[in-house]
């Protein structure tokens, strides 16, 4: 997600270069290496983010992460955590989930958006395949990527969706998604799979999350144009 909103693309001349290159991150890790994680932790790292806006200079929060929605987004903990966040003036970006084809059948479902996407102030993102092409007349919405509306309120989410298919950004080479497949490596020199010409140290993947981290680092370039301009 890092280098999908702000990779430099060195290790790849360019090629897998981040939306916004320039950006600072600031990283709360609250999943565990299986990208596991407890709610209460991602309620807590937003609730830091807000208490220390100003000296982190923090304006958008990248979430690309989720679970099913167990209640209204009114009485929702992690959903009031991100309108607390929007109210703070931060831009809160939030994958819509992948849980778009009933995995029993195959088929296209609805009202599968999941927490915190379903907050009404967030923005939330679902994938989109681009087929390999630079031209926008073939692109589709995946089908994996959940759609609403949102469950509980009936609500019209997601609220945009952007490229989230094949991506690849740069690796974390200690993680377990690094390890574990290695049919997912990218070497930047070659851009070929599987690490030939060169070490893999770029993964391919695919999810809303891509496309939540995608948009952050948008949003993160049309804020700074903002204040260039201003």
């Amino acid at each position: 997600m890092s280098g999908l909103v702000a990779g430099n693309g060195v290790g790849s001349g360019g090629t897998y270069e981040g939306m916004a290159p320039q950006a600072e991150l600031v990283g709360y890790k609250v999943l565990d290496a299986d990208g596991n994680g407890y709610t209460s932790d991602v309620i807590a790292a937003l609730s830091a983010i807000v208490a220390n806006q100003t000296s982190l200079g923090v304006d958008v929060i990248n979430l690309s992460l989720g679970h099913v929605i167990y209640e209204p987004a009114a009485t929702d903990p992690l959903v009031l955590a991100v309108e607390q966040a929007v109210a703070a003036g931060i831009v809160v970006v939030v994958s819509a989930g992948n849980l778009g084809t009933d995995p029993e059948t195959g088929e296209i479902g609805y009202a599968s958006i999941t927490s915190p996407g379903n907050a009404p102030s967030a923005i939330t993102v679902g994938a989109v395949d681009m087929q390999g092409t630079t031209v926008r007349a073939d692109d589709r919405v995946t089908d994996y990527s959940s759609r609403g509306p949102t469950w509980y309120d009936a609500n019209a989410k997601p609220d945009i969706v952007a490229p989230g298919h094949r991506l690849v950004a740069i690796a974390a080479l200690d993680s377990s998604l690094y390890a574990n497949y290695p049919e997912w490596h990218v070497d930047g020199n070659s851009g070929n799979g599987n690490g030939s010409g060169g070490q893999a140290t770029y993964l391919r993947l695919s999810g809303t999350s891509m496309a939540a981290a995608v948009t952050s680092g948008v949003i993160a370039v049309v804020i700074d144009a903002n204040r260039q301009t201003v």
